[in-house]
C-alpha cells in the first residue's frame, strides 16, 4: 500500500514537470549521488554515523519519527493524523513530517508553508530516499539540522551545550541535544534549561515506548545533573 502511494505521488510530480522541480531554489546543494560529500565540504565538524553515540541515533528516532526505519520517506499514519487536525482547524500547518522531509526541507527549501513548497519537499524526499540509505539520510539530518545558539551539525552542538566530544555524550545529554531541533529557541538548554528539562523528559518516554531503553535507565538518565556549557 505504501508503495503503491509513493507511485502515485512520482505520477503527480511528472505531471506538474521534471523541470519545475529540480528549480534550484537558491539552494547551496544540488541533488545527486554526492550529497554528502557537498555537505562535508561545507560543515565544520561533520561526523558519520557509525562516529555518533547509539543512544543519540535512537533518541532522535524515537522523538522524531518513530517509524523511521520502516516507512519510504513519509510516515502516511503521521500525515493522516496532521491532515485531520488542519480539517478539524481549518487551515493548513506543517505536520507529520518525517527526518527525509524535514532533510529536503533544510537542504533544498525555504520554510514557506505553501501548497508549493509542499510538493517540492515530496519530491526531494523521494528523490533521498531512493539514492541513499537510512544510515546515510540520518548522517546528513543530523549534521545539517539547527541546534539554537547560532550551532548546526550534531559534534558542533555537543562541543557548544557540554563542551564534549560527541562520542563521550551520556544518554541524558544525547536526550537533551535530541530534544532540541524541534523549537530551537524554546528548548535552547543554554537560555531555557527549565523547559529543555522538560523536553529532555519527552525523549526519554519516547525512546521507553520504542523500546530503546528501559524505565529504570530513563529514570537514572532524567536525574543526571547536566552541566551546560
Amino acid at each position: 500500500m505504501r508503495k503503491i502511494c509513493i507511485f502515485l505521488i512520482t505520477l503527480l510530480f511528472l505531471n506538474t514537470s521534471i523541470h519545475y522541480m529540480y528549480e534550484k531554489n537558491n539552494s547551496k546543494y544540488v541533488m545527486n549521488d554526492n550529497l554528502i560529500n557537498q555537505i562535508s565540504a561545507r560543515v565544520p565538524n561533520y561526523t558519520t554515523i557509525d562516529n555518533m553515540p547509539n543512544n543519540l541515533k535512537n533518541a532522535v528516532v524515537a522523538v522524531e519519527d518513530r517509524r523511521f526505519y520502516e516507512h519510504d520517506g513519509f510516515d502516511f499514519i503521521s500525515i493522516g493524523r496532521a491532515l485531520y487536525m488542519d480539517i478539524r482547524e481549518g487551515k493548513f500547518k506543517e505536520g507529520g513530517s518525517t527526518i527525509s522531509q524535514q532533510l529536503a526541507k533544510n537542504l533544498f527549501l525555504s520554510n514557506d508553508k505553501t501548497i508549493k513548497r509542499k510538493f517540492k519537499e515530496i519530491f526531494f524526499t523521494i528523490e533521498l530516499e531512493s539514492r541513499y540509505t537510512k544510515k546515510q539520510i540520518l548522517e546528513m539530518y543530523l549534521n545539517v539540522i539547527y541546534y539554537g545558539s547560532n550551532t548546526y551539525g550534531i559534534e558542533n552542538a555537543s562541543k557548544k551545550y557540554f563542551n564534549k566530544d560527541l562520542k563521550k555524550l551520556s544518554l541524558a545529554e544525547c536526550a537533551m541535544l535530541a530534544g532540541i531541533p524541534q523549537s530551537p529557541n524554546n528548548y535552547n538548554p543554554e537560555k531555557h534549561i527549565d523547559v529543555a528539562k522538560k523536553r529532555q523528559k519527552m525523549v526519554l518516554n519516547a525512546m521507553v515506548a520504542r523500546g530503546f531503553v528501559n524505565k529504570k535507565t530513563r529514570e537514572m538518565a532524567w536525574n543526571e545533573l547536566l552541566i551546560i556549557n
